[in-house]
């Protein structure tokens, strides 16, 4: 279940969406994604990349994130729509470094929805309305 806070932050982004404010609205769901995600994916796979040496503790990023959805039992083809979407520069849209390091002007409206569309895809697993694939243990 997604935590009042942040259930009512991606609403705001929503909210935003439809007032026009798109700057704000991308702004204010792309983290969202990213934590929802994180949320989703902490229970079943891990997301912490304990210290070595002198290497600090890691924790993933969202490519990370969306990278590590098939092994924790989520659909492939949408992991890697959301790469497409929001961190692959090289073939598609690199939506989360063009709005947290301002790389564009005004979003497109299009682009703003695909990002709160995530939020809700997302956001149907963490409230139970889409299931898993088990797990599947090595040999």
């Amino acid at each position: 279940m997604l935590p009042n806070p942040r259930a009512r932050s991606l609403a705001s982004a929503f909210r935003y969406f439809w007032l026009g404010e798109l700057d704000a609205a991308a702004c204010v769901a792309l983290p969202q994604v990213e934590q929802i995600l994180r949320q989703l994916l902490r229970p079943r796979v891990p997301i912490v990349s304990v210290a070595k040496g002198q290497t600090p503790d890691t924790v993933d990023q969202l490519g990370g994130l969306i990278r590590s959805m098939p092994a924790a039992g989520y659909p492939t083809d949408w992991s890697r729509a959301l790469e497409l979407l929001l961190v692959d520069p090289d073939r598609v849209l690199n939506l989360r470094n063009d709005i947290c390091h301002v790389l564009i002007g005004t979003r497109p409206r299009h682009r703003v929805a695909l990002i709160l569309q995530a939020g809700l895809y997302l956001l149907s697993y963490a409230h139970g309305h889409r299931t898993l694939a088990p797990l599947t243990q090595p040999p």
